[in-house]
């Protein structure tokens, strides 16, 4: 991180997101959550442009709802057939590339999401910022000033 200037978002956030389709699924959305071990999953369309947000609450909310209604012998397959697009948050809080990272910490912490997007100028999605992102740099902080 460059110590001459402000931090930014763009110096911390994620930038090889992994993300979904909007025309996937919402089994296609857990699939992939825990391969990767993550709770957070921008939706985009053909052009790259955020079109909404999975998250692991969304999925688990789902999961119960069919859970409740049909039992949990056949969740992946009822979970195959909800399209992410009427599952997804599409009222997404997001941050720019160029805001300072305290900014964005403050948004994180009054809207208290684990994950925002950060998309470009033409609402393309080129980044993520989690709280996992900040505790790192904290750490890091931590250490470079314990030294």
């Amino acid at each position: 991180m460059n110590t001459t200037s402000p931090a930014l978002v763009a110096d911390i956030m994620i930038r090889e997101v992994i993300t979904l389709r909007v025309e996937q699924s919402l089994h296609d959305g857990h699939e992939l959550m825990r391969e990767h071990r993550i709770r957070h999953l921008p939706v985009v369309d053909g052009e790259g442009r955020l079109v909404g947000l999975l998250n692991q609450k969304i999925v688990l909310r789902e999961s119960l709802h069919i859970a409740d209604g049909y039992g949990t012998r056949r969740l992946n397959h009822h979970l195959a057939q909800i399209p992410l697009d009427t599952v997804i948050s599409r009222d997404v809080l997001t941050l720019a590339a160029g805001m300072p990272l305290a900014e964005a910490g403050r948004h994180l912490l009054a809207s208290r999401q684990g994950a925002m997007p950060v998309l470009d100028e033409a609402a393309h999605l080129v980044g993520i910022l989690s709280s996992v992102d900040f505790v790192k740099l904290a750490v890091q902080l931590l250490d470079t000033n314990g030294s």
